[in-house]
């Protein structure tokens, strides 16, 4: 009746089945069809996993309930939902290198996207306009190198990192916290399905499923697991951008953090990461300088086509030299917050560069 493809799919789609009992039920039986002849006792003592949890599955593994999800599966297919699993040729390479992925994942729009160099930004969903600018900037400019952003879709720096890739026609992934069909949260809806169109969406959750606080930290490991590595934007001190960037650390990829002001909270969990060793950055170049072995090129000559808002070019204007953050404070009358966000902006756009002391000059 079902293969051991859709075996896989099913126990995965199963409430309260998760997958340390995939993993004993694997290790233990040469295919899962055995599982169709077992009862409770004989799955539980075959495979090691607890008795209740063999009875729940044995008593779904009946003809009704093995058909009417053959027909749920169907009607995934004319949603355009791809299911895959770990056995399948689709599944990300990155993926599969990670402690824990996942045994089938369910995806809409391009599948491609799995096999192109990724790299992640997250951060806080209650961003700075600092955090904002910075998230669209960072997004734009390695999607510029063709790299694609990955990122959960959440509020705050998730969305403005997708919103970054999309707005320079770069390709981006979310990952979510909730089945591939529930868009959450609501406001997100047209960004869900500009990904759709020009990203992916991955998801470990059957569709259907609602999102959960316990999900988010888990499809955090999926996030980092993608990709190259983690630029953590804005982060408090309790930011579940953190868990991010600590399962980044455990699956050894390259874990980026950009410095805030020491006042802000939303920069308490970034500048802590720089003090343990997490790499600051400043510009595109700060990243892209990590990976040498893979071979990116601009789309286009960043110095002759990037747009200066109307003060980064009154700043920008003002450098030519050497300059002090403190003389530029004192010209426009800014505040040292409003200066160092246009500052970090230009860095950014690798118009300057910054000097010890808090000095800055142009970039050749």
């Amino acid at each position: 009746m079902v293969n051991d493809r859709e075996l896989l799919i099913y126990l995965h789609s199963l409430n309260g089945v998760g997958s340390r009992t995939i993993n004993k039920i694997l290790a233990n039986l040469t295919t899962l069809n055995e599982i169709l002849d077992f009862q409770p006792l004989e799955l539980s003592m075959k495979t090691g996993i607890d008795f209740k949890v063999a009875e729940k599955i044995v008593n779904q593994l009946n003809e009704k309930d093995l058909l009417d999800f053959l027909d749920r599966l169907n009607e995934w297919g004319k949603l355009g939902i791809d299911v895959i699993t770990f056995h399948d040729q689709a599944y990300p390479e990155m993926l599969k290198e990670i402690a824990q992925p996942s045994w089938v994942l369910f995806t809409r729009g391009d599948l491609g996207l799995f096999q192109t160099p990724s790299i992640s930004i997250v951060g806080t969903r209650n961003p700075t306009p600092y955090g904002r600018m910075v998230a669209e900037q960072l997004a734009k400019d390695l999607s510029e190198y063709g790299w694609v952003i990955t990122s959960g879709m959440a509020r705050g720096i998730d969305r403005f990192a997708h919103e970054g890739a999309l707005k320079s026609d770069g390709k981006t992934i979310a990952v979510l916290g909730n089945g591939i069909d529930v868009i959450y949260p609501k406001e997100n809806k047209k960004i869900y399905e500009a990904i759709i169109e020009k990203g992916l969406i991955v998801s470990e959750y059957p569709p259907g499923t609602q999102p959960h606080p316990g999900f988010f930290p888990q499809r955090n490991r999926i996030i980092s697991g993608l990709t190259y590595g983690t630029i953590v934007v804005e982060a408090s001190l309790r930011s579940g951008s953190l868990i991010t960037a600590q399962y980044a650390l455990e699956q050894s990829r390259e874990v980026f953090a950009v410095p805030g002001p020491i006042t802000s909270k939303q920069s308490f969990g970034t500048n802590a990461l720089i003090k343990q060793g997490a790499k600051c950055i400043q510009e595109v170049n700060d990243i892209l300088e990590e990976f040498p072995y893979l071979k990116f090129s601009s789309r286009k000559d960043s110095k002759l086509e990037v747009q200066l808002s109307e003060s980064e070019e009154k700043i920008y204007s003002m450098i030519h030299s050497q300059i002090h953050i403190n003389e530029i404070i004192d010209l426009l009358s800014l505040t040292l917050s409003e200066v160092y966000e246009i500052l970090l902006s230009l860095q950014l756009k690798d118009k300057i560069k910054q000097l010890p002391g808090g000095f800055y000059m142009r970039k050749n």
